[in-house]
């Protein structure tokens, strides 16, 4: 596998982004234990707000400057390729800036105007630097990815994260005994200095590489317009999924009061959605994130090259992964949810939700893989129009099930699941429409589902199984269990040599 391979960039990404959420783990278990289920709630209410500043800012501004600073490249302008991504630097870390300190003005009012809880006025407020200094990894990230280098983007998640979990408990525990929002703002303030260590990690990086910064001469305004315009799409694509989530945050907990929950009682079960089960879900979204990001520029290629049977023969390939590893770890967070969430988080309030979610994982991940195809073929307004209908499911089914007694926060885990399946499968129609027919999602399905099934059926033996084990040592050793399980039968079926020659010919 070559430097510039779709598996090798895939492979950094996911070690990287799988570490990193590995580590995030760590304070999403041992967070409720400080916070409790309300300050949790306090700790969330900030990130879909900041995450749909970060879609405005610069989510499609690292693959949208990677692209053109590849393209500068190969026509051998090394020296235009710095000063634009020099100059794209300075025009995030503007952006970044300003929009940090209208976070921090506006807290107050967002607080109170946006999600009827006052008290997460100083989260908000510790969340907003981190804004600036995210803005700017984003630059250094694009110009790596460039660069065909992926390593430094995947160690600078990894070292982000570490700071992140240094920081946040020591803030929290310092700021508990002032009130709990006091406690929420402190472990936010590990975002912002998180951000910074990736930033200046990643900045070190570049002068080390060689890479000056190039602010000489005019400036680019031709090549930042196109920067903008390219990443208009992908910033919309990733500006929808936060707004989804900021749309949780603003009108669940109203719903959960339906139900008959006060007001801190609604925001705990928000809390047991968006800070206990979603982060679990996420660790099952590496592969497909991994693999849609390093997929833009060797699809794109084959565009280019009017091959299309190779295009989709890439995107089959990036699908049938996500199935092979996707499903088990769908498969087990459903088996284990209860025993799981008692074990990490002192009580299973989340498991219900937990399950549902798990539900649709491996197809958010298509989801993902098939957008960022789309983007690549030059069509990438097609996936924001997919997600429009999407989120569109998604809120029916999210107003519709949350305020039923029956449902709950499960209902909100339901949308979340309704959105991903309509998503997926209209970016998949529109594939085989721009494309041409070839894409078959279903096609390498079948062993990993066996596997699958096989897996879970053996987790439910070992669950029930060996009644001298201690309950912790029934969970903590049911995934080694479950891996052997599953791994025997890929081995079996003959799966594993397929993927190995998969591998080993792109």
């Amino acid at each position: 596998m070559n430097r510039t391979s779709v598996w090798r960039g895939a492979f950094w990404l996911s070690i990287g982004s799988f570490v990193s959420k590995l580590i995030g783990a760590v304070y999403r278990i041992f967070l409720p234990r400080v916070l409790g289920d309300y300050g949790v709630g306090l700790f969330q209410m900030a990130y879909p707000l900041y995450a749909i500043l970060l879609a405005v800012s610069v989510n499609g501004i690292p693959t949208a400057l990677a692209k053109q600073t590849a393209e500068k490249l190969s026509r051998g302008d090394g020296d235009g390729a710095e000063r634009l991504g020099s100059w794209a630097q300075v025009m995030l870390g503007v952006v970044g800036m300003l929009l940090a300190a209208a976070m921090e003005l506006s807290a107050p009012w967002i607080a109170r105007s946006l999600f009827g809880e006052p008290a997460s006025t100083w989260a908000i407020r510790a969340l907003a630097p981190a804004l600036a200094f995210v803005a700017l990894e984003a630059s250094f990230r694009g110009y790596f990815q460039g660069h065909q280098d992926m390593e430094p983007t995947a160690i600078s998640q990894i070292l982000e994260q570490v700071a992140r979990v240094m920081v946040m408990f020591p803030l929290a525990y310092h700021f508990l005994p002032y009130g709990i929002d006091k406690a929420a703002a402190g472990a936010t303030l590990g975002a912002p200095i998180g951000a910074m260590m990736g930033m200046v990690f990643l900045g070190w990086q570049r002068v080390r590489s060689g890479g000056g910064w190039n602010l000489s001469g005019r400036i680019p305004l031709g090549d930042l317009w196109r920067l903008v315009m390219v990443a208009l799409p992908m910033s919309f694509s990733g500006l929808l999924f936060p707004m989804m989530l900021m749309a949780d945050s603003v009108f669940v907990p109203g719903r959960l009061r339906l139900t008959g929950l006060s007001l801190e009682q609604a925001t705990a079960r928000f809390g047991q959605l968006s800070g206990e089960a979603m982060p679990l879900i996420n660790l099952t979204m590496v592969v497909g994130a991994a693999l849609a990001v390093s997929l833009v520029p060797a699809v794109a290629r084959a565009i280019v090259a009017g091959d299309h049977d190779q295009a989709n023969q890439k995107v089959d390939s990036a699908i049938h992964m996500v199935w092979l590893l996707g499903l088990p770890m769908s498969a087990g967070l459903m088996v284990l949810a209860r025993p799981l969430t008692q074990l990490l988080y002192g009580e299973s309030g989340s498991a219900g939700a937990l399950q549902v979610l798990a539900l649709g994982s491996a197809v958010l991940a298509i989801q993902q893989v098939m957008g960022s195809s789309l983007q690549a073929a030059g069509h990438g307004w097609v996936p924001v129009k997919n997600l429009i209908f999407g989120a569109g499911v998604k809120f029916l089914l999210t107003w519709w099930l949350t305020a039923l007694p029956a449902w709950g926060i499960r209902g909100a885990a339901m949308g979340t699941v309704g959105a991903a399946l309509t998503t997926a499968y209209l970016n998949w129609r529109d594939w085989i429409r721009i494309v041409g027919p070839g894409t078959q999602p279903f096609k390498s399905l079948l062993w990993p589902l066996v596997g699958t099934v096989v897996m879970a059926m053996g987790l439910r033996l070992w669950l029930t199984g060996p009644v001298w084990l201690p309950s912790f040592w029934h969970v903590v050793l049911a995934v080694p269990v479950g891996v052997v399980v599953y791994a025997a039968v890929m081995l079996l079926s003959g799966e594993m040599a397929t993927v190995s020659k998969a591998l080993k010919e792109r």
